[in-house]
């Protein structure tokens, strides 16, 4: 009887330390996590075909508008790639930095304002990602319309115009991401330190 009354004790004090309320800061941070992977995937997937396909039609027309299309397209996803594998890693290092027991016991304000300020972090990496995708979505789109036309010349001048504009989006893209990357540089060296 002995042994069952401490091992139940023993049990009751566990399943006490297992339910300990987890910050706030952290369930936001992991439920950001869990929306960053949702919307990877069947991007990631959707680039890979979309790259694929392009590189199918140049061969067949052995023209340089598809294989520079193909050549966008994975441009994006090796950036949208690179954001995500950030994000993640930043998003641990910030779980991390917010389930310390001193942070539960500072001041409300210091909290909202300093959670502020990670969460923007996360926010303008995923902006650099968002912005990717919508590029991709408007070239997609362009991309559409002109194999709606019968002959090929007019197919590859359409596609032509659309991959002009896709670079030019691209290239905006990542004139912000230098910004962006400045910001969490303190969590980039935890991160290569990691490794």
């Amino acid at each position: 009887m002995r042994k069952f009354v401490t091992l139940f004790f023993l049990l009751l004090v566990f399943s006490c330390f297992l339910s300990a309320k987890e910050p706030v800061q952290v369930a936001i941070l992991h439920n950001d996590g869990y929306t960053l992977y949702q919307e990877f995937r069947p991007n990631d997937n959707t680039y890979k075909n979309t790259a694929r396909d392009m590189e199918v039609l140049a061969s067949k027309h052995k023209n340089k508008v598809f294989s520079q299309a193909a050549s966008l397209v994975k441009t994006i996803q090796n950036k949208c790639k690179k954001y995500y594998d950030i994000n993640t890693k930043l998003i641990e290092i910030l779980k991390q930095k917010w389930s310390k027991p001193h942070y539960a016991n500072m001041d409300e304000a210091w909290k909202e304002t300093t959670f502020s300020k990670d969460r923007k972090k996360v926010q303008d990496i995923h902006r650099l990602s968002l912005g990717m995708q919508q590029a991709y979505n408007d070239w997609n789109e362009a991309r559409n319309k002109a194999f709606e036309k019968k002959e090929i010349t007019e197919i590859i001048k359409d596609l032509e115009k659309a991959n002009n504009i896709l670079k030019t989006t691209i290239d905006g893209v990542l004139a912000e991401e230098q910004p962006a990357m400045d910001a969490i540089a303190k969590e980039l060296e935890i991160m290569k330190m990691s490794k």
